[in-house]
């Protein structure tokens, strides 16, 4: 395992390859962990870095901070203690919203911006905030597990799944009554055309957390095209990390 001191917190990160460092960020109730799959994929002349956001995974620190603008300023402090300067970012479901907070806030610290079902840019609906939910999963790991495969409903039924639902049921609960309020309040909207640097809007055709429009909304936010992934779920990282890495490898070379 490998930690760094970033700010406030003790990092927890996994690391790949060596050359231009990718930063990869994982969604809600889940860890570094779920980009493992691709981290093994990805050419071998970039360094993949994915580290445990604030109150998730291995990271220790105050059960604080939860905010997307709070989270991004944690990416930056991050970037600096590994001394690294521009970077590529790839970022998860809720960890689309940090990459592109961080893009607008220093755009000119990204190569390349790569959003994997992105939420929503003008905000998360009201009525989808749901505490008692986020308490109800938290409370039981049985059911916590049953609404993660909905979400990811290609990945199989081994060791490294459950160890993703393990891992994730450990989020801290605070962190997760304050992820649904942090994307209902994030609401960038079309400032994201502002980013001036290669992106890339990626999601799933079978994804019930964020729908089809949801994506192209954002792509359009972002003022690119969307790609669309058959037969995959919330989660193309580890339900699809081939034809993920192949979009990968495209924005890659062109940045």
């Amino acid at each position: 395992m490998t930690f760094i001191r970033s700010g406030d917190l003790n990092v927890h990160y996994l690391e790949h390859g060596s050359g231009m460092p990718i930063i990869l960020l994982h969604g809600n109730w889940a860890t570094c962990s779920w980009w493992e799959p691709v981290l093994a994929r990805l050419p071998g002349d970039r360094r993949g870095l994915a580290y445990d956001l604030r109150g998730r995974g291995r990271t220790f620190g105050p059960d604080s901070g939860y905010s997307i603008p709070a989270l991004a300023d944690d990416l930056r402090t991050f970037v600096e203690a590994l001394g690294l300067d521009a970077v590529h970012l790839v970022g998860h479901s809720l960890g689309s919203a940090v990459a592109m907070q961080f893009a607008l806030d220093h755009p000119a610290r990204v190569r390349s911006l790569t959003a994997v079902a992105p939420v929503w840019v003008d905000g998360m609906p009201e009525e989808a905030i749901q505490p008692e939910r986020q308490r109800a999963l938290k409370a039981d790991r049985t059911l916590f597990g049953m609404a993660l495969r909905a979400i990811a409903p290609t990945v199989p039924d081994d060791d490294y799944w459950r160890r993703l639902v393990a891992e994730g049921h450990a989020q801290r609960l605070e962190a997760s009554l304050a992820a649904p309020v942090a994307l209902a309040n994030w609401r960038p909207g079309d400032r994201l055309r502002s980013i001036p640097c290669p992106k890339l809007v990626i999601g799933g055709a079978r994804d019930i957390l964020i729908s089809v429009p949801t994506v192209e909304r954002a792509a359009q936010a972002l003022g690119v095209a969307s790609v669309i992934l058959p037969g995959v779920g919330h989660s193309p990282n580890i339900e699809a990390p081939d034809q993920l890495v192949r979009y990968l490898r495209r924005i890659l070379r062109e940045s």
